[in-house]
């Protein structure tokens, strides 16, 4: 497999994950708080306003995981891990480290500066939710990718 086919995979992995952890993001919300609504609090960061902003957000989000599903898997190819079961463990390390530093950012920066009151607090809760989330995207586009490697 070249780079070229690594990053086409990864962005369609990537964007895969994005679903799923969009999926899991919104199920939380319904089930326990609308604050969690992750696809609404990013549409309403630009928006300034929590109205009609989840198609915005969710937007933004399934471009973000275009971009790191291709990130990933470019690392993973140049480490020659992008087989079972390589690419599972390092979609879920990578989905973990990259959390670490989103909730850092929501927790710290993000939520202090967003527009729509609602938002502005960032609870630890919140934070592990959003680790969770990115571990599950990793997750998904790891298994993904090592699935394909063996069709490739």
């Amino acid at each position: 497999m070249n780079m070229l086919t690594a990053l086409l995979l990864g962005a369609i992995c990537g964007l895969i994950g994005a679903f799923a952890m969009t999926f899991f993001m919104g199920a939380v919300s319904q089930a326990f708080s609308k604050r969690v609504d992750m696809a609404r609090a990013l549409g309403s960061y630009f928006t300034g306003k929590a109205e009609g902003s989840g198609a915005l957000g969710r937007a933004i989000h399934s471009l973000s995981g275009v971009v790191f599903g291709s990130i990933y898997f470019a690392i993973m190819h140049a480490m020659g891990a992008l087989v079972f079961p390589y690419a599972i463990f390092l979609g879920i390390g990578f989905g973990f480290f990259h959390g670490l530093i989103m909730s850092y950012i929501l927790m710290f920066f993000a939520s202090e500066r967003h527009p729509v009151e609602v938002y502005r607090k960032a609870t630890l809760e919140e934070g592990l939710l959003h680790l969770v989330g990115h571990i599950i995207f990793g997750g998904v586009a790891g298994v993904l990718g090592s699935l394909i490697s063996f069709a490739i």
